[in-house]
């Protein structure tokens, strides 16, 4: 394996931590359009050279259509998987991979694998993930958490680390459940309990709301009943799960915060990331 080469495109500061990581284990590492590698090669084609495993951006895709580039050339997703196979590279890891863009792998004929269905990056991930949520509440408020009422929506695994943390720092902590074992669990490790579908009948009672659940679910029923100093901090995969432009008329504070781990935690964040590849290609390489 320390023959390898990876080909990191795009990223964040993590990716930079990322590399000087794979590097320091003797595995050979090009990057391409990441400003936080002073000697990423300006060259896009030299990111094929050799190279065993794309490595690709979290998210990996907004549109479907070009690979997620700050401040970079556009690169579309067809011409790198087009560049892929004229070079022989034919596994590629990246975040947040929608059904189209795997479709459009499998048609190329070249493997593609998302951080977040590896089960260690998603629990590992969430531990972050749930510290700078809680950071960035306290930064928002007036108020500690210590005493404070907090509502999770949705208790998967970041709600749980959530949960966890906030009833360490002595809040008040509810969760809200949809099905009976959530309900037990919530009720065992003591939280308070709340049917999602009856959220709007308790949420005036809040100072601060998290929001796990990927859908519209922080709406009008529960914003307009919401305690106006409450601070929302919405976890949510794109595009949210909070109606930010009414939050924005009742003036109160809501937040969206994708990619937390990345900027809240970059070493912890390239520690899981470099795991699961390193496994997914070793596992992936001797397939192909």
């Amino acid at each position: 394996m320390s023959s390898f080469k990876f080909g990191i495109l795009g990223g964040d500061l993590r990716y930079k931590i990322l590399s000087d990581m794979l590097k320091k284990e003797g595995y050979q590492v090009c990057s391409f359009c990441n400003n936080c590698i002073d000697c990423a090669h300006k060259d896009f084609d030299t990111l094929f050279d050799g190279t065993d495993v794309i490595i690709g951006p979290i998210p990996f895709s907004k549109d479907n259509e070009k690979v997620f580039l700050t401040d970079c050339m556009e690169i579309k997703i067809n011409d790198l998987l087009k560049k892929m196979n004229k070079n022989d590279v034919k596994l590629i890891i990246g975040g947040v991979i929608s059904d189209k863009i795997r479709e459009t792998s499998a048609k190329h004929g070249i493997r593609i694998f998302d951080f977040f269905e590896h089960e260690a990056v998603a629990v590992l991930n969430a531990i972050p993930t749930a510290e700078g949520a809680i950071l960035k509440a306290i930064e928002e408020s007036d108020r500690t958490i210590f005493g404070s009422k907090c509502v999770i929506f949705g208790y998967g695994r970041c709600g749980k680390f959530l949960a966890r943390d906030l009833k360490g720092l002595g809040a008040d902590v509810s969760v809200t459940f949809r099905n009976e074992k959530d309900e037990a669990y919530i009720k065992a490790f003591g939280y308070k309990g709340i049917n999602l579908y009856d959220a709007k009948n308790h949420i005036n009672e809040f100072n601060f709301l998290f929001n796990t659940i990927p859908a519209p679910i922080i709406e009008k029923n529960i914003l307009k009943k919401l305690n106006k100093e409450c601070v929302i901090v919405d976890l949510a995969q794109a595009p949210g799960g909070v109606d930010f432009c009414l939050a924005r008329d009742l003036n109160i504070k809501a937040f969206y915060c994708p990619g937390l781990p990345g900027r809240v935690a970059p070493v912890t964040a390239a520690e899981i990331l470099k795991d699961a590849i390193l496994k997914i290609s070793i596992s992936q390489i001797h397939c192909l």
